[in-house]
């Protein structure tokens, strides 16, 4: 078994992947960090990212075609322009670090997603080409690192005037070029082995059928069930990668 995970250990696993699934297909957001938080108390955080990385290739891949129609494809195109170069730099970095400081970075991360977006709501941002450059440097760094930038990217994309749906398939094709970067990146490197590659592969493969069970529960959502939904899932993944941070390596 991969890692030398037990059968039932991998079946828990995968189940937890097709859930962060319709998570992700939902609400666009928080799936990917949510299953890394998870795989980390099984394989460690510093392997996890990798994995998570590869998984999800597959699962962005398949909310590209979910809401093909809806990206604003002029958009990710601009956000990736910008953002690449430094999603290759933050990429880099991330192998220098200790999975210590990488929960760390996860933890300060989220709770600096709350006064940003907050932030954003009050000023009713309107982002015009030249903040959606800016921003998508910094979160090209910050994807480099850590698994779910998306919490940073999200008010500057709703800022363009996108709605939900728009916005799941728009923030869907930017992470899919960006987890392909990360992987080129991390696959030159001792980080992604054979054994993390494949159980990438089967993690996101599993949250396929979740993205398209996701998609019909967001037409059904309201916009303010969707914000305390991310607000509450964004509060527990703080504590966990805090959690993370002081209990031994894995």
């Amino acid at each position: 078994m991969i890692l030398d995970i037990e059968p039932f250990v991998m079946v828990a696993i995968l189940a937890a992947a097709f859930l962060t699934g319709v998570l992700h297909g939902t609400i666009g957001m928080a799936g990917g960090i949510l299953m890394a938080s998870i795989l980390s108390h099984f394989v460690g955080i510093k392997a996890a990212v990798p994995a998570m990385t590869v998984a999800l290739v597959f699962s962005h891949f398949s909310r590209v075609i979910i809401y093909f129609r809806e990206t604003s494809w002029p958009v990710a195109g601009r956000v990736l322009l910008f953002g690449i170069p430094t999603i290759v730099l933050g990429a880099v970095i991330f192998g220098f670090i200790s999975p210590q400081v990488i929960a760390v970075i996860f933890a300060l991360f989220l709770i600096l997603s709350f006064p940003i977006k907050y932030w954003a709501k009050r000023r009713q941002l309107t982002t015009g080409p030249k903040l959606l450059a800016a921003a998508s440097m910094i979160w090209g760094m910050l994807a480099g690192n850590v698994i779910g930038p998306g919490f940073f990217l999200a008010p500057f994309l709703l800022g363009t005037g996108m709605g939900r749906l728009t916005f799941v398939g728009t923030l869907a094709a930017i992470t899919l070029v960006m987890n392909l970067v990360k992987v080129a990146v991390f696959g030159t490197t001792e980080l992604l082995g054979l054994e993390l590659f494949l159980l990438g592969v089967f993690i996101g493969l599993a949250t396929v059928p979740g993205n398209w069970l996701g998609k019909s529960i967001l037409k059904r959502m309201q916009d303010s069930d969707h914000a305390r939904i991310v607000d509450a899932l964004t509060v527990l993944m703080i504590l966990n990668f805090f959690y993370l941070a002081v209990r031994p390596a894995v």
